[in-house]
C-alpha cells in the first residue's frame, strides 16, 4: 500500500514492524546483523537457521539500535526491505519536523536530529531515551521537589533570620502560594546541616497534619542527605515521640499538650533535642494551650528557633490588641513574598498564574426574619456569629434554595469540583440531600466524619472523574486540604473572621502553574445583617500595621 499523505502513514498503521523487515532479509544479512562476536555463541547447528538468527538479530537491534544502524550497508539493507510506502512515510516524518536531509536519507539515520524520529518509526526506544542519545553540550535538568523563584527567595530570607538556630519569624504567603512546600525546603536545609536533629511541626487539624507528613516524605526523599524518622503524633497515632533523636515529629497541638501534662519528663527529652519548631496556621500560636506547647519545646531545646506559617498573620480583622500580641510572639519579624514590579505579591501570583484569579459574586435572597435593633447591637459586639445564629440561617428555606440554585448555575457554567461551606453540620447534610434530588453528586464532610470515610470522600473529590462533584462541609477543609481541580466555592457560612473567610476562599484558588485553574468563582451568600470582606489581594496586607518588618 502506498503512502497516504492525508493520514500521514502507509499501510494499516504508522511505523514499521521490525519482524516484517527481518523476514525479508537473507540468512547472510541476518548473520551480519547478529555480528561476528555473537554468531559463534549460537547453539550448534543454528548459525544458518533462519528462526534462530532472526531471534538473535531482533534482540541485537533492540539492545544496540544505534550501533546496528551505524553500519552503512546494514542501513541500506534495512531500508530496502521496508513495507511498501514506508520509506515515503519515514521521509515525511523527517520533513514534518522541519529537518532538511540532503541526498540519501540513509546517510542521516543516526544523526542527532534524525535518530529520535527513526527510533520511534521502528519502535526501538521511547522518545525521551532516543533524545537522550543526542550529544548535547548542555541540557536542562529538572528537579523532583523544586521551588519557584519567589519561594526560593522566602527560604533564603527565612534562613537569614533564624538559620543560626535562634529567634522567631513568620512566613506570610497567600493561600495556594506553597507555604508548606517552601517550609519543607527550609526544614530540609536545617536537618541536612544538623545531625542528629529534631524538627517539630505543629498544627491543630488532621488535614494540616496529614498534609505536612505526606509532603515531608516527598521532600526528604528528594532533598535529604540521610535516613531519618518521621513520627506521627495525632488522632489515633498514640506512640509518644519522647525517644526521637533524629527526624521530624508531626504533632497535633492538643495531643502534645495532653502528653506534656501526663509525661513532662518525656516531653522535656523531646524538647532538649529539638532544633526548630514550625507552627502551621500560626495565627493560633497565642492560644494559651498552644502557646504552652510551643514555648515548652523552644525553651528546653538546644536552640529556640520558631517558624510560623500563615496566609493571615492576625487573629481577627478588628482586634488590634490581639494582633499585636501575635506579632510580639514572633518578635515582629515576618517574611513575605517580594516580587520586583509588584506592590502586592498576590497580584503577581494572580497575573503569573500561580493563583487562580477569583471572580466574586453574591447569592442574594430575602431573609425570612430580621434581627431586632437590640439583637443587631449584640451582634456587633460578638467576635463571630454564635452557633444559634448559624443554625437559624441554616433553617431559612429561601436561603437554602438560593444556595442550591447557586450550585446548579456553577455546574451549568462548567465547574466540576465545588466546595460548599455550610453553616452547621445539619446544614451540610440537608444541602447534600437536596442536591442529590437534582442528580448532583454531593458528599458530606464534617468534624465528626470518621477518618477512613473522610479520606475516601476526599479521594473521590480529588479524582480525575469528568463529572460534577460537590463537597458540603462544616468545620473542616478550610486548611490543609489541597484539591487543585477545585474551581468554585460557595460560602454559605457567615463569619466576622477575615482569617476564616480567607481560608475558605483559598480552597479554590490554585492556579494553572500549581495544577489548578486560570480563574475560579467564589459565591458568598449575602446575609444583609452581616459584614463581608473585600478581595484576597486587599486581605493580604490587612495586618501590616502590627508587624515591624517584612
Amino acid at each position: 500500500m502506498s503512502f497516504d499523505i492525508k493520514r500521514g502513514y502507509a499501510g494499516g498503521s504508522p511505523g514499521q514492524m521490525l519482524d516484517a523487515v527481518l523476514d525479508r532479509l537473507t540468512i547472510r544479512d541476518l548473520q551480519i546483523v547478529v555480528g561476528t562476536r555473537v554468531l559463534p555463541l549460537l547453539p550448534i547447528g543454528t548459525q544458518s537457521d533462519r528462526t534462530a538468527l532472526k531471534r538473535a538479530a531482533l534482540r541485537m537491534i533492540r539492545n544496540r539500535p544505534r550501533l546496528v544502524f551505524s553500519s552503512p550497508d546494514l542501513r541500506k539493507t534495512l531500508l530496502r526491505n521496508l513495507d511498501p510506502g514506508k520509506i515515503d512515510e519515514l521521509e515525511h516524518r523527517v520533513a514534518k519536523e522541519g529537518l532538511v536531509v540532503e541526498r540519501d536519507l540513509s546517510d542521516h539515520l543516526t544523526s542527532s536530529a534524525v535518530w529520535p524520529i527513526v527510533s520511534g518509526f521502528f519502535g526501538l526506544e521511547p522518545e525521551e531515551l532516543a533524545n537522550a542519545a543526542r550529544e548535547l553540550p548542555r541540557q536542562s535538568i529538572g528537579t523532583q521537589f523544586g521551588l519557584f523563584a519567589h519561594q526560593r527567595s522566602v527560604v533564603r530570607r527565612t534562613y537569614g533570620k533564624i538559620g543560626s538556630g535562634y529567634g522567631r519569624t513568620l512566613i506570610h504567603m497567600p493561600t495556594g502560594a506553597g507555604k508548606t512546600r517552601t517550609a519543607m525546603h527550609y526544614i530540609a536545609r536545617i536537618l541536612n546541616e544538623s545531625e542528629p536533629c529534631v524538627v517539630a511541626w505543629l498544627a491543630s487539624s488532621r488535614e494540616l497534619l496529614e498534609q505536612a507528613a505526606e509532603t515531608f516524605e516527598t521532600a526528604w526523599a528528594a532533598l535529604g542527605n540521610r535516613p531519618l524518622v518521621l513520627h506521627r503524633f495525632w488522632g489515633d497515632y498514640n506512640d509518644a515521640p519522647g525517644d526521637l533523636t533524629d527526624g521530624v515529629v508531626v504533632g497535633g497541638l492538643a495531643k502534645l499538650h495532653a502528653w506534656r501534662s501526663r509525661d513532662s519528663t518525656g516531653f522535656l527529652r523531646l524538647s532538649a533535642r529539638t532544633r526548630l519548631i514550625v507552627m502551621d496556621e500560626a495565627h493560633q500560636a497565642i492560644a494559651p494551650t498552644y502557646r504552652a506547647v510551643i514555648e515548652g519545646l523552644a525553651d528546653a531545646g538546644q536552640a529556640d528557633a520558631v517558624l510560623g506559617l500563615s496566609a493571615t498573620p492576625g487573629r481577627s480583622w478588628n482586634d488590634i490588641a490581639e494582633d499585636k500580641e501575635l506579632a510580639r510572639f514572633f518578635g515582629g519579624s515576618k517574611v513575605v513574598l517580594e516580587v520586583d514590579g509588584y506592590d502586592n505579591p498576590v497580584e503577581y501570583l494572580l497575573t503569573e498564574g500561580y493563583l487562580a484569579r477569583p471572580e466574586f459574586s453574591r447569592i442574594e435572597y430575602q431573609p425570612e426574619t430580621s434581627p431586632s435593633p437590640e439583637a443587631l447591637k449584640r451582634l456587633a459586639r460578638l467576635d463571630d456569629y454564635s452557633d444559634d445564629i448559624l443554625e437559624k440561617l441554616a433553617m431559612d428555606t429561601g436561603r437554602n434554595l438560593a444556595v442550591i440554585e447557586g450550585v446548579r448555575q456553577l455546574i451549568n457554567r462548567g465547574h466540576q469540583r465545588i466546595i460548599l461551606f455550610a453553616a452547621s453540620v445539619g446544614h451540610a447534610e440537608d444541602l447534600a440531600a437536596a442536591l442529590s434530588a437534582y442528580e448532583i453528586e454531593s458528599l458530606v464532610v464534617t468534624g465528626g466524619t470518621p477518618a477512613a470515610r473522610r479520606s475516601a470522600i476526599l479521594k473521590t473529590f480529588k479524582s480525575p472523574a469528568a463529572r460534577p462533584i460537590v463537597v458540603c462541609n462544616f468545620g473542616v477543609l478550610t486548611t490543609g486540604f489541597d484539591a487543585p481541580r477545585t474551581s468554585a466555592a460557595i460560602i454559605a457560612r457567615p463569619t466576622k473572621s477575615l482569617v476564616l473567610f480567607s481560608q475558605m476562599v483559598g480552597r479554590a484558588t490554585r492556579g494553572i502553574k500549581a495544577g489548578g485553574n486560570a480563574t475560579c468563582e467564589i459565591l458568598t451568600v449575602h446575609d444583609p445583617n452581616y459584614p463581608g470582606f473585600g478581595d484576597v489581594a486587599e486581605a493580604f496586607f490587612n495586618w501590616e500595621d502590627v508587624w515591624n518588618e517584612h
